[in-house]
């Protein structure tokens, strides 16, 4: 079986699991900052699978080449044309991966941000309690 024949759906899988891999991406990115969080972590399952996905592709990729299955129409290893498809919707994907993970943090470090302060006394209340203390005692009188 020629390397046409034995690797080109192979690499088809390998290119739509790429392209899936990169709307996924934009799609979780969209999602950063969102109430809620759920669609977030949809979207990183469903970034597991694809990834195990490619993964099973790539392992089939890899038995094709290792079987001898893989030599192009005349002789030579595997055709640069379909390398080439790879490489580059493997580029687009890592692309948009790489802006995932810095808005990803860029998010977690706001989130981080915002709790810290969450945590820290208003100092603007503090004064007004201050400003506005009650001199009666708070006690509970039964006779009045």
């Amino acid at each position: 079986m020629s390397t046409a024949t034995a690797i080109v759906p192979h690499v088809e899988a390998a290119k739509r699991l790429l392209r899936d891999l990169e709307h996924n991406a934009t799609m979780a990115i969209d999602t950063l900052g969102r109430e809620g969080g759920s669609e977030l972590i949809a979207a990183v399952e469903e970034r597991g699978a694809l990834l195990n996905e490619l993964r099973e592709v790539a392992d089939a990729l890899a038995h094709e080449r290792a079987s001898g299955n893989v030599s192009g129409h005349d002789g030579d290893e595997v055709p640069s044309t379909l390398l080439a498809e790879v490489a580059a919707a493997a580029a687009a994907a890592l692309e948009t991966h790489e802006q995932l993970v810095s808005r990803t943090r860029l998010e977690r470090d706001r989130l981080a941000a915002a709790l810290h302060r969450a945590k820290q006394p208003d100092t603007v209340a503090g004064v007004y309690a201050a400003a506005t203390g009650d001199p009666r005692p708070r006690t509970l009188s039964v006779t009045g």
